[in-house]
């Protein structure tokens, strides 16, 4: 639909938009906080690798499985209602968390964190749909994507700091407040779409449940939404085992610096991603082409990966250097929801979004744990203040497994058809 926002109402739209976009950044802080609190974690509650990254899958499982039913509630009952009582399912989430001293009640309250997170993301994109006009949709996905990714950085060496001062329970009660207030405020500001929306607009389509049906069948039926969404699952892989779980520990023992340097460079990948979202999607729409920002992508990303796990550097700022380029170029990925967008119908954008990113989020649901399995498998017996450490060999045979995953993403670029940018259903 074509939107043309009065002036009046544009700095309403961007305060719309900021809203639901904190939210984001703010799940995303909630997402990665098992990194940091790896080893204090496992002690706390007395659990190995494999158990602790079922802290951090749960949430994985939750947010993946609810992607589809929250483009469906989205694209049907609108944002404002769902995106605040995601804000306040998240904040329960945080408190059940930071007061239980129970690891079943802690992985409870991961999958709440979980269910209430994913509205964040899909919401945030319905609500620039609605509220700008769509030549400007690439640039709210890669600004709604480098907002969030800022609440990673928050959640990388800031936390660890805080962390330390704190304590990781009240850490976590502070989240919870946060939560809170965004539940108040989304609530109270946010609307689904302008009152009055002035020149001409096409006729609006309602998402009927015989529709949604329709539009469940077609994306199922859809070899090319599959591909591109495996792309990007298998893209996020790596940033969602490394970066969001075993990131940190590896750091400090690869480069011999403490919790807090290596959570700080552990940060830089987010910075990487945050400024490559933004540049990629604006280079992709200079060339009106997307594959090639996709390949150069995904043997970019390889490559710093290599560089990061197997070269064995001592310093700390080539190591921060390739840890930029390592998120940079996996960014890339969220071509994808582009690609998906512009080969499906417009009706379901809602739709079409959740289900990119439930196989996208897949991805850290399988090799969170399956890196942490192959840690346990070959751990040599060491603890440090209760809580297992794993060598340099143990990390480079089960991070390098990673690798596969951008092997297998740049195979099935070939066949993945070019949109040249532009909306052509199932081209």
């Amino acid at each position: 639909m074509t939107k043309i926002i009065p002036k009046k109402m544009r700095y309403y739209a961007w305060l719309v938009w900021v809203l639901a976009a904190t939210f984001y950044a703010y799940e995303f802080f909630i997402r990665i906080t098992p990194n940091v609190m790896s080893q204090t974690l496992m002690r706390s509650f007395a659990v190995d690798a494999v158990v602790l990254s079922n802290l951090s899958v749960f949430y994985y499982y939750a947010y993946a499985s609810m992607q589809v039913p929250v483009g469906l509630v989205l694209d049907r009952f609108g944002v404002r209602y769902a995106l605040s009582f995601a804000a306040f399912m998240v904040s329960i989430g945080c408190y059940l968390f930071a007061t239980t001293t129970h690891i079943a009640v802690a992985e409870f309250s991961r999958i709440l964190m979980g269910v209430g997170s994913a509205f964040a993301f899909v919401g945030c994109l319905k609500l620039g749909g609605n509220w700008f006009p769509p030549q400007r949709f690439a640039m709210i996905v890669g600004l709604t994507n480098m907002l969030g990714v800022l609440g990673a950085v928050a959640g990388e060496g800031p936390l660890a700091l805080v962390v330390k001062w704190l304590g990781w329970r009240e850490t976590i009660y502070v989240a919870a407040f946060v939560g809170a207030a965004l539940f108040g405020l989304i609530l109270l500001i946010v609307r689904d779409k302008p009152k009055e929306p002035i020149g001409e607009q096409e006729k609006e389509v309602e998402l009927n449940w015989q529709n949604v049906g329709k539009a469940c069948l077609r994306l199922l039926k859809s070899r090319q939404t599959w591909l591109v969404s495996l792309y990007a699952g298998l893209m996020v892989a790596p940033i969602s085992a490394f970066a969001e779980l075993w990131s940190v520990q590896f750091l400090k023992q690869e480069l011999h610096v403490v919790r807090a340097e290596a959570a700080t460079l552990s940060s830089v990948i987010f910075v990487g991603i945050a400024i490559g979202g933004p540049l990629n999607g604006w280079f992709s729409g200079f060339i009106k082409k997307r594959k090639p920002v996709m390949f150069a992508g995904v043997v970019g990303a390889f490559l710093s990966l290599i560089f990061i796990l197997f070269l064995h550097t001592s310093s700390v700022w080539l190591t921060g250097v390739m840890l930029f380029f390592f998120g940079f170029f996996s960014s890339s990925m969220l071509m994808a929801f582009a690609i998906n967008v512009e080969i499906n119908a417009v009706l379901i954008s809602g739709v079409v979004v959740g289900f990119t990113n439930m196989l996208v989020m897949a991805g850290g649901s399988v090799f969170q744990p399956f890196t942490s399995f192959i840690l346990d498998k070959y751990w040599g017996g060491i603890y440090e203040k209760g809580a297992r450490v794993f060598s340099m060999h143990d990390y480079h045979f089960a991070l390098g497994t990673l690798l596969f995953c951008q092997i297998l993403a740049f195979v099935l670029l070939f066949f993945i058809k070019e949109t040249c940018c532009r909306h052509c259903e199932e081209c």
